[in-house]
């Protein structure tokens, strides 16, 4: 569900309209933010999205969130009541959730979708990595009761580097130790890969009663023979066996998008039939991971990026 809690200026782009801000601190302060983002978090997602969701025989949401989630901050607002709500949505409709932690205090790795574009400060500051423990654990201590929370995600795509990595590393086994403290026995502890999962494979035992999984996101972004590219796709289902030896593997985001300059050239028609045999590949290969998340569930326009559109329109099949 991005575009929700974490604001995205090309999901929805509509709300940014007479602005240049591009990311959601900067968008809280225009003049009249405050008023905007509660009538965009109150009908961005309703009920309807939930029963939509059930009835098309999906069984789990991903849920990013922000560290301004309990308390406001600078201009960021809290929105914590709205994703209780969503919490008892998913309860209501037999969903789970993985909350995920998009957004940190200085930015894990400088974009828009960490709540302020710029540096990857996190990684300088022990005090935000401490005040991100203090709200993970706030997460698994609210939800602990609740039996739709099927997971806590750590952090969502750090940015990567040697010091990065030990520094990063050693913030998951913290989280881990602290999270089997407040945690509900069976709620998974999910950390992300920062793009490198054969370097973080294993980065987190399983210890305690929470389970441990890690996330991969797998995009395509650069020109590539398509020939190759699929090929390779066929691969990853190996690929994803070999990193279950350590842990089980979630694909936190993927989507049936191609790059501009991989269909450059092509017709429209061509590109939607490249595009729906992309995604089709991968849920073959994707079979045996844990479970994925396409990115994203919806956006203001149809398209490749959105989920719903692309079930809608029959391009991405669900099995039940």
């Amino acid at each position: 569900m991005g575009g929700w809690l974490v604001l995205e200026r090309w999901i929805t782009p509509s709300l940014f309209e007479r602005t240049a801000a591009q990311d959601e601190f900067s968008f809280m302060q225009q003049p009249d933010s405050a008023e905007k983002i509660k009538r965009h978090r109150r009908t961005f997602i309703t009920e309807s999205d939930f029963h939509w969701l059930a009835d098309n025989g999906v069984n789990a949401v991903r849920i990013p969130v922000g560290y301004w989630l309990f308390e406001a901050d600078g201009p960021m607002e809290p929105c914590i009541l709205h994703l209780d709500w969503a919490v008892e949505m998913a309860e209501k409709y037999g969903l789970k959730v993985l909350i995920d932690l998009h957004a940190v205090k200085g930015s894990q790795n400088g974009n828009d979708h960490s709540g302020q574009i710029g540096g990857a400060d996190w990684f300088k500051n022990e005090d935000y990595r401490y005040e991100t423990l203090e709200i993970l654990k706030r997460i698994a201590s609210r939800y602990k009761h609740s039996p739709a929370v099927w997971g806590i995600e750590l952090l969502n795509e750090p940015k990567m580097g040697l010091i990065r990595f030990f520094i990063l590393k050693r913030f998951y086994t913290r989280a881990q130790q602290e999270l089997i403290r407040v945690g509900r026995p069976g709620m998974h502890i999910v950390f992300s890969d920062g793009f490198v999962p054969k370097l973080f494979s294993g980065a987190l035992k399983q210890s305690g009663d929470l389970p441990v999984a890690m996330d991969i996101h797998w995009y395509q972004f650069e020109k590539t023979q398509l020939r190759k590219y699929f090929k390779k796709i066929t691969k990853r289902s190996n690929e994803l066996r070999r990193l279950h030896s350590q842990q089980p593997v979630i694909i936190g985001e993927w989507s049936g998008m191609l790059s501009h300059k991989t269909l450059a050239g092509r017709s429209n028609q061509e590109q939607v039939l490249l595009q729906k045999q992309h995604i089709e590949q991968q849920l073959i290969a994707y079979n045996s991971a844990l479970g994925w998340f396409y990115w994203t569930y919806k956006t203001e326009g149809n398209g490749i990026w959105n989920f719903r559109h692309q079930v809608e329109s029959g391009n991405l099949l669900l099995s039940e």
